[in-house]
């Protein structure tokens, strides 16, 4: 599915949108509306600071593998990390203000609404290909060391998923209950695989 809006062409691959649609009918606790809200957010946290950084994006591609956003102008080291720490610092400012109101308002669902954003925000600062701070990674091994980034980063990135997956297993052996940090793990592997090349 391609389509344009504001000069920025949208690509959503089928997956996606079937495995979006199937989670939001199935979904019975309004988590997934709360995760909606917080990837809208960070999305948008990505949008504004490219738009501060003078490089609004030409092309958002949506897959199973992540959204990609790619800018209409080079950008230098520092606003490559500011653009990607831009997503996670307004899931963070979100998961304060949810957090604040549920408390104030005894509201849980307001409160669980802040616990997903903080969680949106802190996955994607994972060092881990195709999340924001795999891009950190990314750019601060460019800058500094030059030699075998994509190797390094992949390696990392690998690692990371790997240890998730194992921790996410012990967690699901012990609390049948609660396959979260599983999932998490299983999406990060598919994640690595999705994104092989991209920075070679």
């Amino acid at each position: 599915m391609i389509f344009k809006l504001f000069n920025i062409e949208f690509q959503i691959s089928v997956p996606f949108a079937v495995m979006f649609a199937f989670l939001l009918v199935t979904d019975k606790t309004g988590l997934m509306s709360a995760s909606l809200l917080a990837v809208v957010l960070h999305e948008i946290g990505h949008l504004i600071w490219m738009k501060k950084c003078r490089t609004a994006p030409k092309l958002v591609k949506m897959s199973l593998g992540g959204v990609l956003m790619v800018g209409s102008a080079f950008c230098t080291a520092k606003e490559s990390i500011s653009i990607a720490l831009a997503g996670p610092i307004v899931n963070f400012l979100f998961t304060a203000v949810f957090y604040f109101f549920g408390v104030y308002f005894d509201n849980v669902l307001l409160a669980a609404f802040g616990v997903v954003q903080f969680l949106v925000g802190a996955i994607n600062l994972l060092p881990v290909k195709g999340l924001d701070g795999g891009t950190v990674l990314t750019v601060l091994l460019e800058k500094y060391c030059k030699r075998n980034v994509a190797l390094i980063v992949k390696l990392v990135s690998f690692c990371v998923s790997v240890g998730v997956l194992v921790l996410g297993i012990a967690v699901a052996v012990k609390n049948t209950s609660n396959p979260s940090l599983l999932l998490l793990g299983i999406y990060l592997i598919i994640l690595n695989i999705s994104r092989m090349g991209l920075y070679d």
